[in-house]
């Protein structure tokens, strides 16, 4: 199985990567992550090791982009941690929430209704 997984370089994203890279050592996972301020790509340096996982830099909602990437990687299932959730971020950058939380995860629906995705995690604080 081939998962991507939005949103992997920050805490919880990247534990979640760690966990099932244990548990289903025969899965492929890619991860997806814009390297924001939420986002580490220290938290995973172990993983960039193996050869079952692959880091990719880019935004949810660039649509182009993440139809690019369905169509090449051909996921099975699609787990979204990528948010803005700093509260205070929201006061002063509302549009960037918007832009993320609500337009980044329409077009990862609508990529997995275009490319037959089975299988889609909202994992979120909205």
């Amino acid at each position: 199985m081939k998962l991507i997984i939005t949103g992997g370089a920050g805490f919880i994203g990247s534990n979640f990567i760690y966990y099932e890279l244990k548990q289903h050592p025969e899965d492929e996972f890619i991860c997806l992550d814009k390297l924001t301020y939420a986002g580490n790509l220290s938290s995973l340096k172990s993983a960039m090791q193996l050869p079952n996982f692959k880091f990719v830099k880019g935004d949810i909602a660039d649509r182009d982009f993440v139809y690019s990437l369905f169509e090449a990687e051909k996921p099975d299932v699609v787990v979204n941690f990528a948010a803005e959730s700093h509260v205070d971020r929201s006061i002063f950058e509302p549009e960037l929430f918007l832009k993320t939380n609500v337009i980044g995860t329409g077009v990862l629906m609508d990529a997995c209704r275009k490319y037959g995705i089975k299988r889609y995690h909202q994992v979120s604080t909205d």
